[in-house]
């Protein structure tokens, strides 16, 4: 839940509390600048007022909250405001301009999913990634397509995944991962019943696991190693196409390529040049 609504909500706060919330509320991008001591000041309260607030909230103190204070108006920046993503386009319009219209939509969700990635979170899913022996992908429907095109992409780096949801046959991948290797799920709505079964299992065996979703409060995000949010904008059954999502997971992941990528850059580089010239020279004819 975003901190803002937390904030408007003020489910059982204490008089202090409700005191610093309505001050933020009234003042929003003003806080940013402030110190714990400034807004302590502000809001007649204290250093420790403040951080019992920001744990309420979930955090881990005043620096965590400001960062996460940050991120929310930078997202509100970039909000989805002219294009509908579940009807981006209307009846009637021409081909031009349904594809004005989807260029938008794909433009503003890369930058409103953009303000939602972190430096070192991104960092950490990369390495997970990169140490992990064996990586499956636990995705369903378009989101399988974003997984066989992340995994098409490890291929070229000699990192070989499996779509464990493909077939039917999860529970034997999911029972055949080890600490030494890692799991991704890619869940818009997180809340498959076959996902959270499964999460549960790595969760009791100390197996890595990412999740990818836009519903960061849901068991399955809690339960993750990592959980790398994207917008959640769409309507489960009332749109066109899964655009914004789709969007949104190819981009994530396209991230997440990039930076496992370039934790070995020059090697990776070599591997792919070495691949296609041992490949082409052993063509009958080719020059030795």
């Amino acid at each position: 839940m975003k901190l803002l609504l937390q904030l408007t909500e003020m489910n059982n706060f204490t008089t202090n509390e409700v005191s610093i919330a309505g001050y933020i509320l009234s003042q929003k991008e003003k806080i940013l600048p402030l110190s714990i001591q400034e807004l302590a000041k502000a809001t007649y309260t204290s250093h420790s007022a403040i951080n019992r607030l920001t744990h309420k909230l979930g955090l881990a103190g005043y620096k965590e909250f400001i960062l996460k204070l940050a991120r929310e108006f930078q997202q509100d920046v970039h909000s989805i405001s002219n294009i509908d993503v579940n009807y981006p386009f209307e009846h009637g319009e021409t081909p031009i301009q349904v594809a004005k219209e989807i260029a938008e939509l794909m433009k503003e969700t890369i930058g409103k999913n953009f303000a939602f990635l972190e430096d070192a979170q991104l960092a950490k899913a990369a390495e997970i990634l990169d140490q992990a022996d064996k990586i499956f992908i636990y995705a369903l429907g378009d989101s399988e397509i974003r997984a066989k095109s992340f995994q098409n992409k490890l291929m070229k780096i000699n990192k070989y995944a499996v779509i464990a949801t493909e077939l039917s046959e999860w529970e034997y991948h999911t029972v055949n991962l080890t600490q030494q290797d890692c799991a991704i799920f890619l869940t818009y709505h997180g809340l498959t019943a076959n996902n959270l079964k499964a999460a549960q299992y790595f969760a009791r065996h100390s197996i890595p696991f990412i999740t990818i979703t836009a519903a960061h409060e849901t068991e399955l995000a809690r339960l993750s190693t990592l959980c790398i949010q994207v917008p959640k904008d769409e309507v489960k059954h009332a749109k066109i196409g899964t655009f914004s999502s789709q969007i949104a997971f190819e981009y994530v992941l396209n991230v997440i390529y990039s930076c496992i990528y370039k934790i070995n850059y020059a090697k990776n580089q070599l591997s792919t040049q070495r691949v296609l010239k041992e490949f082409y020279s052993d063509e009958p004819g080719a020059e030795r």
